[in-house]
């Protein structure tokens, strides 16, 4: 090879290493792109973006003002799921074939679980911090930071008993999960020796509820148990029981009762109601209404921590390869964080149990029964 053949070759090579070395380089510094895919449009929007949306949001600017993960900024890319099963996927599969998200932060049964196989295909992890349902985490790709629907159940119907509480009736809106907590509440209140008078269910479209709270007023039970997974339907149904003249010595609900919209729709129509939630840090919820104007509720801390937990998976795992973040979130161990110790052992399941809270005077107030 003569020299200038020889040189030519050299030159060659040292800019396809350059181009090599720059195209790294910028791989390495592009955004850690993640997608958060909710139902924001519609009559419960508000409250999803306020619950289920901003949590990650603001989870990415604290980091990213932090300098990122890794080095790399975090990008946010939301898509509106329409509380549609078919536009759920459809939302999902851009998000990973356009904005190429590592994973999708999710919630709300019927909409996640036809999720699973899209993002188990293209190795994404679904993130539903607020999620339920006991089928999410059969999937090898979802983590949720709640404890599972059937917890709840149990504990309400405790409580009833040792209020002395004999007959009970549920209010709850169609929903698989929800129906979970439902059934969970319904063998363990039977199991103590309650009986269960009344099952009437709403859509969560529903603004009227007037007709199977007649119904229910017919049986004359000691409780009712409201189960929703959107503030404006807690406060709907709370309101019109307040207004049906049911005879009542307790109301129970899930933590939903701690949205801001009830208040908006009733004002103290939520006074006296036990719920289970998982406790919020003091210090996370003054951050929070600085930053936002108005308290988080349960949802939006379990939305923010799971969002905090994978950037910390993030960094654990010393990569953004879905599969090693994953793994990494699994074999966690102990996370603390703004509601509470979690731990992850093999799993996307979080051993973490609810508690009792009442409201007192506007506030939401530990309760032992």
């Amino acid at each position: 090879m003569t020299s200038s053949k020889r040189s030519l070759v050299l030159a060659c090579s040292a800019l396809g290493a350059l181009s090599f070395l720059t195209g790294f380089a910028a791989a390495q510094s592009d955004p850690i792109s993640i997608g958060v895919g909710m139902p924001i449009g519609g009559q419960n929007g508000e409250y999803v973006k306020r619950s289920f949306v901003l949590p990650t949001e603001f989870a990415a600017k604290e980091i990213n003002a932090k300098g990122g993960v890794l080095g790399r900024q975090i990008k946010v890319t939301v898509e509106d799921t329409r509380n549609d099963p078919s536009s759920a996927v459809a939302a999902l599969t851009k998000m990973i074939n356009v904005d190429k998200i590592i994973a999708v932060f999710t919630a709300f049964t019927p909409l996640t679980l036809p999720q699973l196989p899209i993002a188990e295909e293209n190795k994404v992890i679904v993130v539903a911090g607020a999620m339920e349902h006991p089928d999410l985490t059969k999937s090898r790709w979802a983590v949720r930071m709640t404890p599972t629907a059937d917890k709840a159940g149990p504990v309400i119907a405790g409580a009833a008993r040792k209020l002395g509480i004999q007959t009970a009736a549920i209010l709850s809106e169609e929903n698989e999960a929800v129906r979970v907590t439902a059934r969970s509440f319904t063998q363990a209140f039977q199991k103590e020796g309650g009986r269960i008078v009344g099952d009437e269910t709403f859509k969560i479209t529903d603004s009227e509820m007037r007709g199977q709270l007649t119904k229910l007023r017919a049986a004359r039970p000691d409780t009712i148990y409201v189960i929703t997974s959107r503030g404006r339907s807690m406060g709907l149904a709370l309101k019109q029981i307040r207004e049906s003249g049911i005879k009542l010595k307790q109301i129970f609900s899930n933590q939903l009762v701690e949205d801001k919209e009830i208040a908006e729709i009733g004002g103290n129509i939520s006074e006296g109601v036990i719920y289970t939630t998982l406790d919020v840090d003091p210090e996370f919820v003054a951050r929070w209404k600085q930053a936002n104007g108005f308290e988080p509720d349960s949802n939006a801390a379990k939305n923010y921590d799971a969002t905090m937990m994978f950037f910390e998976a993030i960094k654990r795992a010393n990569s953004t390869d879905p599969a090693k973040i994953r793994d990494a979130i699994y074999n966690f161990g102990p996370y603390k964080g703004t509601v509470g110790d979690f731990r992850f052992e093999g799993s996307g399941e979080p051993i973490v149990f609810p508690i009792l809270k009442i409201i007192k005077d506007g506030k939401f107030v530990s309760y032992k029964p």
